[in-house]
């Protein structure tokens, strides 16, 4: 066998993958379809003070939380990133769980926003962060009313939010659009960078 063959990797180490997105570009569901069918890549369930959707399982799409119980896991230490992000509401990613997928080889991914995706590269520098890009704040505005979760004044802080994030674009290392109709290409893509991460000579394990 030469050089070369004995050292290729039969293993990469683990990593974290940021999804950012302004609320309604649909990172949620990329997240989903990405760790569909590959047990490789493994979702950190946030935590969160919100109300529970109709829709939503608690420990599934969320840990759903009273505030008393958040900042006492915040004094704990027990957050890798958290953050107040609308009216009050309390956002945090859990340290322990992130670690342990991280240890394992597999990519733990993290489905958060920009100011928890910087936080994140602060304390694992290899930490690879990827953008959604809606196709445009016209766009954007439409899907957050079509989801009729929320009043015009919500959707209006939410317009004005996103427009501050998408100021952030450059702190990331991949932007990914994804336009309506799309998501499986928006999937294929992100898939394409994790494949290439895990190709790098610094994420292989020794022989």
């Amino acid at each position: 066998m030469s050089d070369f063959a004995t050292a290729c990797p039969s293993a990469s180490k683990g990593f974290c993958l940021v999804l950012s997105a302004p609320s309604g570009t649909g990172k949620t569901t990329v997240g989903e379809l990405l760790t569909a069918g590959d047990s490789t890549i493994v979702r950190s369930v946030s935590m969160t003070t919100r109300t529970k959707r109709p829709n939503e399982q608690d420990g599934v799409d969320y840990h759903f939380v009273s505030p008393d119980e958040f900042k006492e896991k915040i004094r704990q230490g027990a957050f890798l990133e958290w953050a107040e992000v609308y009216d009050g509401v309390l956002y945090g990613t859990p340290r322990e769980t992130v670690e342990r997928v991280i240890r394992s080889g597999s990519v733990a991914l993290l489905v958060i926003d920009v100011q928890g995706g910087r936080a994140v590269k602060a304390i694992f520098p290899e930490a690879v962060l990827v953008f959604l890009v809606p196709p445009s704040l016209d766009t954007l505005s439409r899907r957050l009313r079509q989801r009729g979760l929320e009043t015009d004044e919500q959707i209006q802080k939410r317009l004005s939010k996103a427009r501050a994030e998408m100021k952030y674009l450059p702190a990331y290392d991949y932007g990914v659009g994804n336009d309506e109709g799309e998501q499986q290409s928006t999937v294929d893509a992100i898939r394409g960078i994790i494949a290439a991460e895990r190709r790098r000579i610094s994420r292989w394990e020794p022989q």
